[in-house]
């Protein structure tokens, strides 16, 4: 997977503008890892959580067992993904955050390799999309 530039920016001093960019390809990309699991539309849900005042970025792929996040570290230098495991609809908060490295998942292994992490702890089917 190729990651835009805007993942690898420092972004300690960027306006609101540039953190529209920043979700918007964040959003993107969760799209492509959503399709990539082959999630049916109505199985997952993105969610931008933006906070008033708050510059940070988070960008959540939901589905009923599994978080995917794009979020934006404290420090502002780029970009981290990490994912986490949830039980069902109502657990907002989910289990501890694995992050997983850009530099990993610019390969296709590694990409391929995180797809296959996501099944396993989301309990996804690989055939149809769903709760295996």
């Amino acid at each position: 997977m190729k990651f835009p530039r805007v993942f690898y920016a420092d972004r300690s001093s960027a306006n609101s503008g540039a953190k529209a960019a920043l979700e918007r390809h964040a959003a993107r990309v969760l799209r492509r890892v959503a399709h990539d699991l082959r999630l049916a539309a109505s199985s997952h849900e993105i969610v931008t959580d933006s906070r008033r005042g708050s510059s940070a970025v988070r960008v959540s792929l939901r589905t009923e067992t599994v978080f995917v996040d794009v979020i934006e570290p404290r420090c502002g230098s780029g970009v981290a993904l990490s994912f986490r495991t949830r039980r069902g609809r109502t657990d907002l908060t989910g289990g501890g955050e694995n992050h997983v490295s850009l530099k990993q998942l610019e390969t296709k292994g590694g990409y391929q390799a995180m797809l296959e992490g996501l099944r396993l702890a989301g309990g996804i089917d690989l055939k149809c999309g769903g709760r295996g």
